[in-house]
């Protein structure tokens, strides 16, 4: 019998025990490696590939909604430096005239009002022009437009130092725009550079703002988001270990701080004040992991000095360029914002001009209705926008709610997710300097431009997004319009992910516990199902994004871990029954009963009972050698038991040259009387055989006896030594009734217990009443003459 093992191990229980497992696995995952992020990375790229756009519909007779995304900002215009524009201006890059010319097709208008919002080139002016006069024409532009934005690009690598020609540049800018300064929370885990890449200064200092063009990809090499901002570290002086002493600080209210290099080239923050305790560790640190500097300051090639560099930063925060022209068209700057690392970034109040007013910013939410003559029926919904609140991480990274994949160049070559125009279309409208010749508009009102490469091969500004390769300018679309439309993806808070987890591996542990594997298979399979397409719906209706990756990897993870458990514990039951149960049933009801355990254990069922004995054992015994006599009795019980078990028995016994055997349990038989009765006949068939075949003093005469009523089955013994078997006063009759057969003259006696459950099926012979010990009634008794049908053992035992 299989042992019965310790509750929490049932597979009801350790199922349980498993998700918790599962769980703590999956929030290891999260919090020590990638890979949960990248899994979730590569969902957020399904949920942008299966979003669709909203369709125009009909609202009334003649009056249809105009077919237009309104999460789509209209503000947003590109301008493409396309096929086109090379044809027509040649090799890239373009002389900075043409650059000129643009500039000054939008700033040269007679009604200034009409002007764009910002105008974004996303051009580097990082070298001085091979003709000097070029720049100059180009400053020029753009200090009289006043609306030009220019970039600069910070690197990972490298090192500034305070005062050098690109600190220069890159410190006229901060004079001249400003740099944020509201920054709180672990302002060290944002982003870092330490190479910068600034225009040259006059063009910083013509400029109407700047922001950096830096995009980081996810581990996968795909780009989703972009660090709204980034610290620029400008390295202030070097200093020696040595000359730390315990105390020694720098402004961290200024954001400076202290740093040391690795031999990986990591840069590895220093607390400060620094402490003597920290001191020591720093030092026995970098002694196993920094290079050590080096001095021959007599180049004789013997070193004169060697020590341990630490550097001391000052960090400025950079605004994104996507930042810094939402600001503009939020008519703030950088003193209104407020930055908190891992959590947001506070644009409080933002405005739109209206006319000539500034009112509070307002994002339409219903389409506007037109009538078949396209007049204005009635003006779709509008909700008033009191703040921008910008979800970042901790590294000051914004996800991009991507609107589409990358534009055409032009309408008729293609879908256009922002509407897209020719760099050369306005390049050559440079109407002069001549006020008389300016147009009054060009339809940019309030619009904010951006220029960049739109062609392939031009640049190496494309980009793996979830949409596709797209241009850089178009993913700086793409983030702009997650800003102006207030249109951010919330990711759900991390304790809510963990539950999703807990309750994932939890409800798959409980359903893979208790119904069949197939059965769990696919309901787990419905139920990653149905909570993916639950996590596509809040992702399309609200840009809320809740983890599907790792509660659907920790379901699987749980489903299989449970039916692997399932199935060595239940092969080490089904072991165990076969060795129980394998000596005394046959073994297709042994496969039966493994497959299908019954509740085991002492428990009261209706049985029939089987009692067999040989007559005149002693006068046989006499007439042997004790190995004959061995013999001759192992082929007699071989030829009953294997009759016994085609009828599918249960053998409980043998006492010498006595057979008990019972049928109704541990499998439960319908038919358990008929069977019994069928096979006391065949074993007397069997019996007459076997008689034919051996000589005289060597056959053999029996009686069995048959009884049927409630009797206590199950294991009985000690913990060491049971047996699984009959106990009751019905089991006692059935041995009385095999035994009567010597009075009577008899085979086969079977009780009126039995017979009432046969007697449409076989035929007897009434013979008496006989009172059991112990009982006060009498009992009737047959004898068993025939069958009134076939008695061949069924095909198959079934189940009743």
């Amino acid at each position: 019998m299989p042992k019965k093992r310790a509750r929490i191990f049932e597979v009801k229980w350790f199922s349980l025990v498993i998700a918790a497992l599962v769980f703590v696995l999956f929030f290891g995952l999260a919090q020590s490696t990638r890979i949960v992020d990248q899994l979730e990375g590569s969902v957020l790229d399904v949920h942008f590939r299966i979003k669709q756009n909203k369709e125009g519909r009909s609202v009334q007779e003649g009056a249809t909604f105009v077919e237009r995304n309104l999460k789509l900002s209209e503000s947003i215009l590109l301008i493409g430096i396309d096929q086109k524009t090379l044809a027509e201006y040649g090799k890239w890059p373009f002389v900075r005239t043409r650059h000129a010319n643009l500039i000054n097709a939008f700033s040269r208008l007679n009604d200034q009002s009409n002007r764009e919002s910002a105008l974004f080139l996303d051009v580097f002016f990082i070298e001085p022009d091979t003709t000097a006069t070029n720049d100059a024409v180009l400053v020029d532009s753009i200090e009289s437009s006043g609306k030009v934005y220019l970039e600069t690009v910070l690197d990972p690598m490298g090192e500034t130092l305070e005062g050098d020609e690109y600190a220069v540049r890159q410190k006229s800018l901060y004079d001249t725009h400003g740099t944020i300064t509201n920054v709180t929370g672990d302002w060290k885990k944002i982003i870092d550079r330490y190479s910068i890449q600034p225009p040259l200064e006059p063009y910083a200092r013509a400029s109407g703002g700047y922001g950096h063009a830096n995009f980081v990809s996810d581990v996968d090499k795909i780009y989703r988001r972009q660090p709204l901002v980034l610290r620029q570290s400008m390295l202030v002086r070097k200093l020696r270990l040595d000359e730390l002493t315990p105390g020694f600080s720098v402004n961290e209210d200024n954001f400076e701080r202290l740093a040391w290099l690795d031999a990986r080239g990591f840069i590895h923050d220093i607390d400060s004040p620094i402490t003597a305790a920290e001191l020591k560790k720093l030092a026995a640190r970098m002694a196993a992991e920094a290079p050590m500097q080096i001095e021959d300051v007599n180049m004789d090639g013997v070193p004169d000095d060697s020590y341990y560099v630490i550097r001391h930063y000052r960090d400025y925060f950079v605004p994104s360029i996507t930042l810094s022209l939402a600001l503009e068209y939020f008519h703030k700057d950088f003193d209104d914002l407020e930055v908190v690392a891992g959590s947001h970034i506070l644009i409080p109040n933002p405005m739109m001009r209206v006319g000539d007013d500034l009112v509070p910013y307002t994002i339409q939410t219903g389409m506007d209705i037109f009538d078949a003559d396209n007049s204005l029926v009635e003006e779709g919904k509008r909700r008033v926008v009191p703040e921008i609140r910008i979800p970042i991480d901790e590294q000051g990274q914004m996800l991009i709610n991507f609107m589409g994949p990358r534009s055409a160049e032009t309408p008729d070559l293609g879908p256009q997710t922002f509407p897209v125009r020719s760099y050369s279309a306005y390049a050559n409208r440079d109407p002069g300097p001549d006020p008389s010749t300016w147009k009054r508009t060009l339809a940019v009102k309030d619009k904010i431009l951006m220029v960049g490469a739109f062609a392939s091969g031009m640049a190496e500004d494309e980009k793996p997004t979830p949409l596709g390769m797209m241009y850089g300018i178009e993913m700086h679309a793409n983030a702009l319009n997650t800003i102006l439309m207030d249109n951010f993806i919330i990711k759900a808070p991390y304790w809510l992910d963990l539950l999703v987890i807990a309750l994932a591996a939890l409800l798959v542990a409980a359903l893979s516990a208790r119904i069949p594997a197939i059965g769990g298979f696919f309901a787990t399979l419905a139920m990653i199902g149905i909570y993916f397409f639950a996590v596509d719906l809040a992702f399309d209706r609200s840009s809320y994004l809740l983890g599907y990756a790792a509660p659907a990897f920790a379901a699987i993870v749980t489903f299989i871990l449970v039916v692997v458990y399932r199935v060595f514990t239940e092969e080490r039951d089904k072991k165990q029954i076969r060795e129980t149960f394998g000596k005394y049933l046959s073994p297709k009801v042994v496969d039966q009963l493994a497959n299908d355990p019954p509740e085991l254990g002492g428990v009261d069922k209706e049985l029939t009972v089987f009692f067999s004995d040989i007559r005149g054992f002693t006068t046989l015994s006499e007439n042997m050698t004790p190995q004959e006599l061995v013999n001759h009795l192992n082929e007699y019980l071989t030829a009953m038991t294997d009759i016994a078990l085609d009828y599918g028995a249960t053998l409980d016994k043998y006492m010498g040259d006595a057979i008990m055997c019972f049928w109704g349990a541990p499998i439960p038989q319908a038919a358990h009387a008929e069977l019994a009765c069928k096979c006391a006949l065949r074993q007397m068939q069997a019996l007459d055989r076997l008689n034919a075949s051996w000589p005289e003093a060597k056959r053999i005469n029996i009686g069995i006896g048959l009884n049927s009523g409630i009797m206590t089955v199950g294991n009985m013994g000690s913990k060491l030594r049971m047996n699984y078997t009959l106990m009751g006063d019905h089991v006692n009759l059935g041995s009385r009734l095999e035994a009567t057969n010597k009075e009577y003259g008899t085979n086969i006696i079977i009780s009126e217990n039995t017979y009432a459950l046969v007697k449409d099926k076989f035929i007897v012979r009434e013979l008496d009443n006989i009172r059991v010990k112990g009982k006060n009634k009498p009992v009737v008794i047959y004898e068993l003459v025939d069958c009134t049908e076939s008695i061949d053992p069924p095909v198959q035992i079934l189940k009743g």
